[in-house]
């Protein structure tokens, strides 16, 4: 757990007594192990002088080689008991939790047993925890760009006038698993053709594709838990609306401009503002309806977000997506993102498939 030096060191600065982690990415950043969000409570409480798990006696085994104590419990008794003798012990005048993750049935828990007399939205200190990736952590989310992008690359063949969305969704997910992603993968991949794909998030459906649409993918692959979120759009047939070639235009060189603009020291809002700026002089302002990026990691959806007006300062080793898009209602739509991060000499991206329009 050589991470709960750099957590404590933070908790110092941001005068915070103590955390409460819950089964999620901080507790496997910290932990190196995967524990279920589930009816039965697992809490991690780190403070500066202890760490101490409360978690179900069937878990116990996990932390077997860490250097923590724990209170385990059974399902006969349930976790009153430990959460009890916990509190004995352990009183903080300040606790930090995750608040995306945490539930109400662990804060009742700790309010129950007294064991913080307050609760403090700790957001902020986990993304500053690992906004910024070690060489070892690119690695693993390189390598889950290169398991998506090969394993799109191999059913490619299979877009074609009759396949279904749900078809070719899952297609992808098996060539995902068998070209060795974590079967847990980032999401279920999003598969959009014609006026579908007008809806940013839009779920596969029985719709077939047909020619002269366009077709979004969405999908990623996971490396040791580290994710990929790549999205590309092809055409089917060559016959496509001229409003869909001027807004895919319009997105490839917005997607250019964000990456070229997303270097350490600026603003994320600047590269957001950049991208944006090139869709609204190409008269497809009002069609691009989401922020520019966001980060990746252990999560789809990390810190920095690469949105409007947002100040934050882009740093070395953030590792985030660029990816405009367009979405007009009736017609179809456009998005094209790739997966890169930040060296002190430029940005670096994970992704390498084509950014010019593919017609399969």
């Amino acid at each position: 757990m050589e991470n709960l030096i750099r957590l404590r060191q933070l908790m110092s600065q941001k005068s915070i007594d103590g955390l409460a982690i819950v089964p999620g990415p901080n507790l496997s950043y910290l932990t190196g192990s995967e524990f279920h969000l589930s009816e039965r409570p697992v809490i991690l409480f780190v403070r500066q002088n202890d760490a101490v798990f409360v978690l179900p006696e069937l878990e116990s085994p996990k932390i077997a080689d860490l250097d923590v104590d724990f209170i385990s419990y059974d399902d006969r008794d349930g976790p009153e008991p430990a959460f009890a003798q916990f509190s004995k012990n352990h009183k903080f005048s300040g606790l930090g939790v995750e608040s995306r993750l945490i539930r109400h049935l662990e804060l009742n828990l700790i309010s129950s047993y007294n064991i913080s007399s307050d609760i403090i939205d700790a957001t902020d200190l986990f993304a500053e925890l690992r906004m910024s990736k070690s060489k070892l952590e690119i690695g693993h989310m390189t390598k889950a760009v290169e398991t998506a992008e090969r394993s799109l690359v191999s059913v490619l063949d299979k877009m074609r006038p009759g396949v279904t969305e749900k078809q070719f969704a899952a297609e992808l997910v098996i060539q995902l698993l068998q070209n060795g992603s974590d079967t847990r993968l980032p999401f279920s991949p999003i598969v959009a053709s014609g006026v579908n794909a007008a809806n940013p998030h839009h779920f596969p459906t029985d719709k077939e594709f047909k020619e002269g649409e366009l077709v979004i993918v969405d999908w990623g692959a996971t490396h040791e838990g580290y994710f990929s979120d790549i999205t590309r759009t092809y055409a089917i047939g060559n016959q496509i609306d001229e409003k869909l070639l001027r807004a895919y235009e319009a997105v490839r060189l917005a997607n250019q401009a964000g990456r070229s603009k997303a270097v350490v020291g600026v603003p994320a809002g600047d590269v957001d503002s950049t991208t944006r700026k090139v869709i609204e002089d190409h008269g497809f302002g009002e069609f691009f309806t989401h922020r520019t990026g966001h980060g990746l990691g252990l999560e789809i959806h990390e810190e920095p977000y690469i949105k409007p007006d947002n100040d934050f300062v882009l740093q070395k080793g953030m590792t985030f997506t660029i990816e405009p898009g367009i979405y007009i209602p009736g017609l179809g739509g456009i998005r094209i993102e790739d997966d890169v991060y930040l060296k002190t000499s430029g940005l670096v991206s994970m992704t390498s498939l084509p950014r010019e329009l593919i017609i399969v």
